[in-house]
């Protein structure tokens, strides 16, 4: 199983586990019984990925840059105002919420697309903090797609979006669904300077306020985790009764 370093980094600093999956007791003794090789192996590092590590603030400071800009494009400074606050306050408050972690740029990717060659780096590798925003789980690139993979990726998503880390990843496991997590992060430091610049030239400038906030924007890249399914003998009653993926 490949694991990032980016994502290393986020169960590092948290020290949360993702449940691991719900077994029979006939499961449960045969784990507990079984082999203690390379499938025990695999399944430790799968629960130890904390995939649901995101920043709430940074979440909610990018959704506050996106709608200034909207209001500034409506004229309506003084909402653009208020979410430029808002925006300045949540990066405040992210930056202590122990989710940042350190990277330089060319270890992210510029976008979603994976194995995609980094995009060059002038500072040459410098080390900053980067601040997890959003993560999406999506089909492993090798894997044939059908419409149960995708059924059960788009219910493990929907956990996801709303904090059951747990249940997303018990459908992952129960579907033998082979996943990748793509995870968005901004700079941390460099977010707060251009959303506390918008803030002082919004009044006399909307148009470079706005250009500030789209540096928040474009600032946003991606880093990837392998999440590889491991099947365990579920019963045929336990089978059916958590193969819905909801």
């Amino acid at each position: 199983m490949k694991i990032s370093a980016l994502l290393m980094a986020g169960c590092l600093c948290s020290g949360v586990i993702v449940p691991a999956l719900a077994q029979t007791p006939e499961a449960s003794a045969a784990s507990s019984s079984g082999p203690q090789g390379p499938e025990k192996t695999q399944l430790a590092a799968l629960a130890s990925q904390d995939f649901g590590r995101l920043s709430v603030d940074g979440n909610t400071a990018f959704e506050d840059v996106g709608l200034a800009r909207h209001a500034i494009f409506d004229g309506d400074l003084k909402t653009a105002g208020l979410f430029i606050t808002s925006a300045r306050d949540a990066l405040e408050r992210a930056g202590r919420d122990n989710t940042a972690f350190q990277k330089a740029e060319d270890e992210l990717m510029p976008n979603k697309v994976r194995q995609q060659p980094p995009r060059p780096v002038p500072s040459g590798g410098k080390q900053v903090a980067w601040l997890p925003i959003d993560g999406e789980l999506v089909l492993d690139e090798t894997i044939e797609p059908t419409s149960e993979k995708t059924a059960a990726l788009a219910a493990a998503n929907r956990h996801l979006k709303a904090g059951n880390t747990a249940r997303a990843s018990e459908v992952l496991k129960i579907s033998g669904v082979d996943a990748d997590y793509i995870i968005a992060a901004v700079p941390l430091e460099q977010a707060q300077q251009d959303v506390a610049r918008a803030a002082k030239i919004l009044k006399n400038d909307p148009y470079k306020a706005s250009e500030a906030l789209r540096a928040v924007e474009n600032s946003v890249r991606y880093a990837s985790v392998d999440i590889q399914a491991v099947s365990h003998p579920l019963s045929d009653g336990a089978s059916a009764g958590k193969s819905d993926g909801k």
